[in-house]
């Protein structure tokens, strides 16, 4: 039987390169997983069991075992806990891959367009500047570390990416794996992508950041603002618990760091010794959990919080669906009890897409956008009921239904007509080729899938020619479910935003109001041709509007900000519960 084999040097030195070296040689690999390689070996460590149970019997080689999430998570390096996996695979083979250490800090700066540097530094409550330096002795301390305990063992193998040719990977390994075939080496077209890294480089590193262009009285202005919005409009206490329907809540005893079910069984997530909170990776349903946990326990140092992070909300609002104490939740329907909204673990997090600040983007000004609105998206929300979403029929719903039951049966029949009387729907069929608004619409995966089951074929890749939503000048951002959109994203672009009040509120939604920071439609945007109408006799209004936005985002994206706000979220909360301050 084979060794196994480790990966072990840090991400973006090739690691994609040594995984199809397996792949192509027909040896079995797992590379990355999102993260979840990373994650198993890190709660394994944790909690005492052997790591990466669910491939050992079956696969050889791990690469890139790294996971950055785009949400208040640790960051877990599980490539460096070597010693570790050498214990308990004995007569592993080690790859230590390397490269320009340089090269490889501007790399990633780059990887995922800026995102995974903006990431790290929040994580680490940094300023993208320093991660140079953090990085660069990251790199020193992992190789010294690394050839010290190896020492001489030939099971170790160090590899310079820069200077390694395919048959230098096929020498060093062929003592434990055949490895005939080779992946192609680094091309033209990846090298020249790689030259223009500087000047994008030096676009995100003299961005300003928020900090430092958000005054102390406007801070303190926003928080309270922010906190007595994000309060449910009644709190009660009642007998009984949480309905059966109301998925997953957890409570989270900041003292004991204990998140339990609400029949009081413990709940996967555990603290590391640093105070950070991982989820065990088999349940991926519980990270924005533990992400929020995560938010509260470097925020609090006492009480206690139920927490419900699912995307939308429904308590209080659809029957069946009862939190009989009040809980934290990334969105709730206008005029519940007992919800406090707290930001979206995987969209709100400082530095990702959803809320991004001050981000480099190349982007024309208001007035040299085309003259036309756009809407960019993809097919989510409800189907339409008499005075707003029907919350009973959601398209995720339908999708399910339609891809996962025989074709004309009932539940396919039912999924069909959800899908069919579904507002999204509804609109993209309304509005594409006309000269309202381009659409852009390019479903993909289930959705697609679910779209050619029904042979509305039609609707698939509308609008691809239109290139940017930024290129316009009006940018419709049409509601249906939490997190779906792009209001925040399109909000800070120099372009103004017409946006669907669709009844969801989220942790921001008090602070944007309407003819301040966008163009309010009605639910189901019946008054688009109406309101662009105005906007294109109100240009002087509708500029004012997009700065008024744009400067509201980067005040959302000022960590001390952050901090202030859901400080006083968190006081409102324990007042509420009869925890005092």
């Amino acid at each position: 039987m084979a060794p196994k084999f480790f990966q072990i040097g840090f991400n973006k030195c090739g690691t994609t390169f040594i995984a199809r070296l397996f792949e192509m040689n027909d040896i079995p690999v797992v590379h990355w997983l999102e993260g979840e390689l990373a994650e198993d070996i890190a709660y394994s460590k944790l909690t005492g069991r052997k790591p990466l149970q669910k491939w050992a019997d079956s696969v050889t080689a791990f690469t890139d075992m790294e996971s950055v999430r785009f949400m208040n998570m640790p960051i877990i390096e599980a490539f460096k806990e070597y010693e570790y996996l050498d214990s308990h695979f004995p007569d592993s083979v080690f790859l230590l891959n390397t490269r320009n250490v340089e090269d490889w800090i501007i790399s990633r700066y780059m990887h995922r367009g800026g995102g995974y540097a903006r990431a790290c530094a929040q994580i680490l409550g940094v300023s993208i500047g320093d991660l140079a330096d953090i990085w660069k002795d990251d790199w020193k301390r992992h190789l010294r570390e690394c050839r010290a305990y190896f020492g001489g063992r030939p099971e170790f193998i160090e590899m310079n990416i820069d200077d390694a040719a395919p048959a230098d990977y096929y020498d060093a390994l062929s003592p434990w794996f055949d490895l005939k075939h080779c992946p192609e080496p680094v091309g033209k077209r990846v090298r020249k992508k790689r030259e223009a890294y500087l000047p994008r480089l030096g676009e995100m590193l003299t961005a300003p950041e928020p900090s430092d262009m958000v005054t102390e009285p406007v801070r303190k202005d926003v928080a309270a603002r922010l906190s007595a919005f994000c309060a449910p409009a009644s709190i009660s206490h009642a007998a009984g618990g949480f309905s059966p329907r109301l998925r997953m809540p957890v409570r989270f005893n900041v003292e004991s760091g204990e998140i339990r079910a609400p029949d009081s069984e413990l709940v996967p997530i555990i603290r590391d010794d640093d105070g950070r909170y991982h989820a065990d990776p088999a349940f991926p349903a519980l990270r924005p959990a533990a992400a929020a946990v995560n938010d509260i326990a470097q925020i609090a140092d006492h009480g206690e919080y139920w927490l419900d992070m699912r995307l939308n909300c429904l308590a209080g609002a659809v029957k069946g669906h009862a939190a009989a104490t009040p809980i934290l939740a990334p969105s709730r329907r206008a005029g519940v009890k007992n919800v406090f909204l707290w930001p979206m673990p995987w969209l709100h997090r400082l530095g990702s897409g959803g809320l991004p600040g001050i981000v480099p983007r190349k982007e024309k000004p208001f007035q040299n956008k085309l003259d036309h609105a756009v809407w960019s998206g993809d097919l989510t929300g409800y189907a339409r009921g008499e005075e707003g979403p029907d919350l009973s029929r959601p398209v995720s719903g339908a999708i399910d239904r339609l891809v996962g039951s025989q074709y004309d049966s009932p539940r396919f029949r039912a999924g069909k007509s959800d899908l069919a009387d579904s507002a999204r729907l509804g609109f993209i069929e309304s509005c594409a080729g006309s000269e309202l608004v381009d659409i852009i619409f390019n479903p993909r995966g289930r959705v697609r899938k679910a779209l050619e089951r029904t042979e509305l074929d039609q609707f698939q890749a509308i609008g691809k020619e239109h290139g940017s939503p930024f290129d316009y000048r009006y940018i419709v951002s049409l509601g249906g479910v939490p997190g779906s959109d792009e209001f925040l994203l399109h909000a800070n672009s120099h372009s103004v935003v017409l946006k669907e009040e669709d009844g969801w509120e989220l942790y921001h939604s008090g602070v944007f109001r309407p003819w301040e920071h966008y163009i309010p439609l009605d639910w189901g945007a019946a008054d688009l041709e109406e309101k662009l109408d105005w906007a294109r006799h109100h240009p002087d209004e509708c500029r004012k509007m997009s700065r008024a936005a744009r400067d509201l985002c980067m005040i959302l994206a000022d960590p001390a900000g952050r901090r202030m706000q859901l400080s006083m979220i968190l006081g409102e909360y324990r007042a509420a519960t009869g925890q005092g301050e």
